[in-house]
This record gives C-alpha cells, structure tokens and sequence, in this order.
C-alpha cells in the first residue's frame, strides 16, 4: 500500500481540529487522494491564512461555507472543530441563523437539526439562551433599517425603497425586517463576523455576484481589511473550490479597488 505523506503541519492541524468519531477515514480507501487534499487544505492554505485571521474566526468561515455549498458531512466536522478551537455554541448557532435569509430553510432547516443533534452529543444543553433584540414588527423595521443605515450609509433603505419597481416593495421591506431586523440584530456574533460570514456563505454558492459585491462593500464599510477578506477567502479554498474563490477575490479587489491580474 502506498504511504500517505501528510505533513506534520497537515496532520497535528486535523487532530487538533477534530474528535476522532467525526473524521471521516480515507487513508484506507483514497491514500492518494487523502495525501494531496489534507495537504492543501490543513497544512498550503493555512500557511497563507495564519496571522490575518484569528483561527475562530477562520473555522467559523468555513463553517459557513458548508452551508453555503450544502456539503452536510463537512458541515458536521467544522460544528465539531469549531467547538474544539473555542467557539461558542450562541456562535455557532448564529452562523446557522444567518445562512436562513440566504440559503433558504428548505435548506438550512437540516443545518440546524445536525448542529442541535451534535450540541446534545456534546452534552450542550438545549434550548441555548436568546439572542433576539426585537419583539414587535415595528421594531423589526426599526433595528433593520439602522442597521442597513449604519451598514451602507445614511439614506440606503430610503434609496432602495425609492428605486424598488411598483409592486416590488415588499421585497425591500423584508430585507429590512426580515433580513437585518430579525438576523443582523441579533446578539451572540458581532456585524463585522455577520458581513463575513454573509460573504463565506455567499461566495459558495455561486451565482450570486451581485450579491457578493453588496457584502464585500459591507465588510469593508464595518472596516475589515482586505487582508483579512482574501485570508478568509484562502481559508475556505479548499471547501469550494477554485472557480467561486477566484470570483470572490475579484469581487474584493474591485471592491477594495485593486484588479487582480
């Protein structure tokens, strides 16, 4: 059989990350292919991210990104590691959260009965406490717009509801209530994680470029560095794939008015 050579960089990082039950083994079955991706992933990519992001942060991205390229299995593993890093189950819960207004809960639904499922595996005690900072519609609207205000610049939402087409205003006000009124006011994460977060799970799923350039400007409005973003955007390479990262660095050169070359 051939021996798998994953460095030592490579391997201390996947038994640091994750608890032996969720590790899916592939050195029996795959050894070439184990050598070549937990090389790339756990050891290249890491060097290239190491320093412009905290490492909670960087799991909490790729967490994210699992939702966002619907990859359930790998979804399982980073709940796992992020737990084991430090972060917070209220955190963990939020990333979750947040992927509702975007991926949908025909999808996020199963996200978050796995990550309830590990929780009580772990021994977490549920339900976890509230996040929530509104009550009322009307303070739906209220915190949403603030926040999208605070976010974009004084005057967005009266800019976006002024160039909304005729019939299609509701859809502006749900980004306000729904969106950020529900799920940006929430506590447990701060809105410079939710931005990113946002961007992670928007740059997996592809096609959702405009998008993409919303919260790359957001992120660097809430004064996240461009650093930061194409570590970020390095981290969770390896989960999506080359195609969706290339664009997502785009997206943050043009909007950190840099062209990539």
């Amino acid at each position: 059989m051939k021996e798998v050579k994953i460095t030592k960089r490579a391997h201390e990082e996947i038994r640091r990350l994750f608890s032996p039950r969720t590790l899916i083994n592939t050195l029996r079955t795959d050894p070439e292919l184990t050598e070549i991706v937990d090389n790339f992933a756990f050891d290249e990519t890491l060097v290239k991210a190491d320093g412009s992001v905290l490492e909670k942060t960087r799991v909490m991205c790729i967490l994210a990104s699992t939702i966002g390229c619907n990859a359930i299995n790998e979804f399982k593993m980073y709940v796992d590691a992020c737990l084991n890093v430090g972060v917070k189950p209220r955190e963990i819960r939020e990333i979750v959260y947040q992927a509702y207004p975007y991926v949908g809960a025909s999808q996020v639904v199963e996200y978050t009965l796995l990550m309830n499922d590990i929780f009580e595996n772990n021994g977490i005690r549920l339900p976890l406490d509230p996040q929530n900072t509104v009550e009322t519609k009307e303070e739906c609207y209220k915190r949403g717009k603030e926040l999208l205000d605070e976010t974009f610049g004084y005057g967005t939402v009266d800019n976006m509801l002024a160039i909304s087409p005729k019939g299609q205003e509701h859809i502006v006000e749900f980004i306000i209530t729904y969106c950020y009124g529900q799920f940006y006011s929430r506590n447990g994460i701060d809105m410079q994680h939710r931005e990113l977060i946002t961007f992670c799970i928007l740059a997996s799923m592809g096609g959702c470029d405009s998008q993409l350039h919303t919260h790359a400007k957001a992120c660097k409005n809430l004064e996240i560095s461009k650093q930061e973003m194409i570590a970020a955007a390095t981290a969770i390479l390896p989960w999506i794939g080359f195609p969706r990262t290339l664009n997502a660095i785009s997206v943050i050169n043009e909007e950190y008015n840099e062209t990539l070359m």
